[in-house]
């Protein structure tokens, strides 16, 4: 009866750690960052160096097109004039003067920092949304192998039950010695897998950290929740256009498009000549009265290399800013038909190991240990439909990381969460 009931117990006990993706029902001490993705999120985008990189590097740009269409410095020069003949006075020629780009120069290399901006703050974007899959990942792992510990304990209280049930036959003379030294051995195998999963946590606990932007020792609180998969299904074609006009690579990718653009027509208008405007007093050496002198120029485009060499440049840079952005929007494309056909397969594996395998294993596992307590059978069925239902639990908290890889993947390609 005692064995009966053992085994009865813990039946109930492996059944309850199947189910592996509800919230905790307490809640972490003293407010820890780490219980959700959502937390751990936003922390990362007060907190780490590499989004404060990205920002100081769109402020920096931001800056540079500030004195994009700014004048160049003026030029201040002297003149000196000297003559022999004693009726001629020498003098200082003292003239300062300025360039002036025409025909609209200036306003085009502002419009084109300005594009450099844009690609800036969509770079920006880019870090962020690719820290955040990392983060939604990192955190998905410290989820499942905090599941696995909680499974692998349960697991060892089951190995420990049938260490005692095993003995209760042994003592009754219905079993033999070699069924205790069998559950001996499952209960050091969860030991050592306890190890191995604790090692894993730590793990995940340091990179969580790094990402952040913390310590890699500092304390995490226990994860709560997965992420929800998203309840409708996923249309490749609706996650491209989103894609379109979220996703910051591409954002960036048209920015730098436009930005070499306009300096294609800058390095155009290069054969165009600029104006240069000068003014200064003329000063005698004879102390007679301070003079005045101006001065009009234009500098001459001439077909020496430089201006088509420009040329040759900037339309270069075009099509290769083009040909980028084709080449982005490509691979965004089949990224994005490649997770979703992935997440497809992950949540209907899901479905089949929660609706079929589980109770399948579940079913056998059962009739097992029915069999075993009226005295029918031997440990070694036992353990082998145990270890039956811990490789389908295994196996479900894989897949559920499948699915939280795929998802954060897709968010990050149409550049916003689902």
């Amino acid at each position: 009866m005692r064995s009966k009931l053992l085994w009865l117990g813990t039946s109930g006990m492996l059944a309850a750690s199947l189910i592996v993706n509800l919230p905790a029902a307490a809640q972490p001490a003293d407010n820890l960052l780490g219980a959700t993705v959502d937390d751990l999120l936003a922390a990362a985008h007060q907190s780490s160096p590499n989004l404060r990189a990205a920002t100081l590097d769109t402020a920096a740009m931001a800056a540079k097109a500030e004195g994009a269409d700014k004048l160049d410095d003026p030029t201040i020069s002297d003149s000196y004039q000297y003559w022999k003949d004693p009726g001629v006075f020498s003098a200082h020629n003292l003239m300062i003067s300025q360039a002036f780009p025409l025909w609209g120069k200036r306003s085009l290399r502002r419009k084109a920092a300005l594009a450099d901006v844009d690609a800036a703050r969509g770079q920006e974007r880019a870090t962020q949304d690719e820290l955040d899959e990392k983060i939604k990942v990192a955190y998905a792992q410290y989820f499942l192998t905090n599941q696995s510990l909680k499974i692998n304990h349960t697991i060892f209280e089951l190995a420990s039950r049938m260490r005692e049930a095993a003995t209760v036959r042994f003592k009754s003379a219905r079993g033999d010695q070699s069924a205790i030294i069998q559950a001996m051995e499952e209960e050091t195998a969860a030991k050592l897998e306890a190890v191995r999963l604790q090692g894993d946590l730590d793990a995940a606990r340091a990179n969580i950290n790094a990402l952040v932007g913390r310590a890699g020792n500092a304390p995490l609180a226990d994860p709560v929740k997965l992420r929800a998969m998203p309840g409708a299904a996923l249309v490749v074609s609706t996650l491209v256009e989103r894609a379109r006009a979220g996703n910051p690579n591409l954002l960036a990718s048209d920015a730098a498009v436009a930005a070499a653009r306009t300096r294609s027509k800058l390095a155009d208008k290069a054969w165009y000549p600029d104006l240069t405007v000068g003014a200064g007093p003329i000063i005698q050496t004879n102390n007679m009265p301070v003079g005045f002198a101006a001065t009009v120029g234009i500098n001459i485009p001439v077909p020496w290399g430089r201006e088509a060499s420009g040329q040759h440049e900037a339309s270069a840079q075009l099509g290769a800013s083009s040909q980028r952005f084709n080449a982005a929007l490509f691979e965004i494309e089949g990224a994005l038909g490649e997770s979703v056909a992935k997440l497809q397969a992950a949540r209907a594996t899901a479905q089949l190991l929660q609706h079929e395998t589980v109770p399948q294993a579940n079913e056998l596992f059962h009739t097992v240990l029915a069999d075993y307590s009226q005295g029918k059978g031997d440990l070694a069925a036992a353990i082998a439909a145990q270890h039956q239902i811990h490789e389908v639990e295994l196996r479900l908290l894989q897949t559920q990381l499948d699915e939280q890889v795929e998802l954060a993947a897709i968010e990050r390609l149409i550049g916003g969460d689902l």
